[in-house]
């Protein structure tokens, strides 16, 4: 009997000790949940050609000008300003071109432009077929100026050019400057740009 009640007796004691060992914790904490927001800087330029009245700048004729004379200069103001939150590298292309009718006429005759348009800022390099502002822009700045004005030839200019029109087509691009993207984007041989530094 002695036996039994011992037998039963440690059985109790294993189960109330597995009960007490069931019931145990450690001490034990949680935090608040963190989120953090990270926004994409953006990348957005205006090219402006325009020119000058009175300091205020007024948009380039939508139709242009017309009866340009041998010889006439005209003020034709080309630049570009960062409307992004991004630094950036900006470069412009500018194709000119002469057309009478169907035809297109030579940019040259005798080894001098018909049409010219002096670069007049010297952070301006060229490259290609591109003019690249070598200095990172920084937001809410703007490029110095690319041109100012057109100047058509005086006597060289024969009377193939009377009725010919002469466009010049502007066209501007923009990348971040950080993380050297221009390599990508526009070709690993640039290397007169001024280093971007954050």
């Amino acid at each position: 009997m002695n036996k039994k009640n011992l037998l039963i007796g440690s059985a109790l004691v294993l189960a109330a000790l597995l009960v007490v060992g069931g019931t145990m914790a450690w001490f034990t904490a949680a935090a608040e949940p963190v989120t953090n927001t990270f926004t994409a800087g953006t990348v957005n330029i205006k090219l402006h050609d325009v020119q000058m009245d009175n300091g205020e700048e007024l948009l380039f004729p939508e139709n242009g000008i017309g009866n340009v004379n041998p010889g006439d200069e005209y003020e034709k103001i080309v630049y570009v300003e960062n409307t992004g939150t991004k630094a950036v590298y900006v470069r412009v292309k500018l194709t000119p071109a002469w057309t009478k009718g169907e035809s297109s006429l030579p940019l040259q005759v005798g080894g001098v432009n018909m049409a010219t348009f002096p670069i007049v800022d010297d952070r301006w390099v060229p490259d290609g077929d591109w003019y690249y502002f070598k200095d990172p822009l920084a937001p809410g700045h703007s490029t110095g100026y690319l041109i100012n004005k057109v100047e058509f030839a005086g006597v060289a200019m024969t009377n193939d050019y009377q009725g010919a029109t002469f466009t010049l087509t502007v066209e501007a691009e923009a990348v971040q400057a950080s993380h050297e993207a221009y390599k990508d984007e526009w070709g690993t041989d640039i290397t007169f740009l001024t280093p971007y530094i954050p």
